[in-house]
């Protein structure tokens, strides 16, 4: 119990000391104190060293984690529908202004890191309208060939889909015709059976579909992440 109780108080004073920029002297004296309070109790290594790193930090540092929370609030508010696609480029914009390039390179990574083989259109739309959106305020921007990736990870996506898709109607016909008798027969018995649920449990548990889906999803996921990592590159 104190444990955790410790623990929820490192939290805090993690917060608060990340925060310290134009408090008074003595908030930042108090604060100080909490952290040496945190740090007599009896904390693991990792947590002591993570608040020895806090103690360390630059005034840039500190600038750097309030702008990347900032960025993850902005691109939260885009992913809710609470921003558009304008609204997210002028508000990054401003933050640009305020510090430099690497704001629209970080913003850029964090939209990458929401990317996945399997999500719908509109979330995947949502990303690659923001990713390329951004490359256009870079004085050197790489706009085409990153649009060109972009296009690709739809193309594997689509395909990964298709494929799945039709693998799964091709087993579904091989046991289809047998289970449909087994549920007549159910039936003549005065007992309900859901044939369609029947039928893509037995397909989903056949050791045909295992073996497909492990290797379509390891090849698939083998070139997602060939395009993601070019991705990163490019910007």
């Amino acid at each position: 119990m104190g444990s955790r109780k410790n623990r929820r108080f490192l939290r805090v004073t993690l917060a608060s000391c990340t925060t310290l920029k134009g408090r008074t002297t003595e908030a930042k004296l108090s604060s100080l104190r909490a952290v040496k309070g945190v740090m007599d109790m009896e904390l693991s290594p990792l947590a002591r060293e993570r608040l020895a790193k806090i103690g360390a930090l630059s005034e840039e540092e500190r600038e750097r984690m309030r702008r990347s929370q900032e960025l993850d609030s902005l691109l939260s508010q885009y992913f809710r529908g609470e921003l558009s696609s304008e609204d997210l480029w002028k508000r990054l914009k401003s933050l640009k202004e305020q510090g430099d390039e690497s704001t629209i390179k970080e913003a850029q990574d964090k939209l990458i890191d929401t990317l996945r083989l399997q999500m719908s259109q509109t979330d995947f739309d949502q990303r690659r309208s923001a990713i390329l959106a951004l490359e256009t305020m870079k004085g050197e921007g790489k706009y085409s060939s990153l649009e060109l990736v972009l296009n690709s990870i739809e193309a594997l996506y689509q395909k990964y889909t298709q494929v799945k898709e039709q693998t799964y109607q091709q087993l579904k016909s091989a046991v289809e015709s047998q289970l449909q008798a087994v549920a007549q027969q159910v039936i003549k018995q005065g007992l309900k059976v859901d044939v369609e649920s029947s039928i893509e449990a037995n397909v989903k548990n056949s050791p045909q579909w295992k073996d497909f889906i492990s290797r379509h999803e390891k090849a698939s996921g083998e070139m997602f992440d060939n395009y993601i990592a070019r991705l990163r590159e490019l910007i």
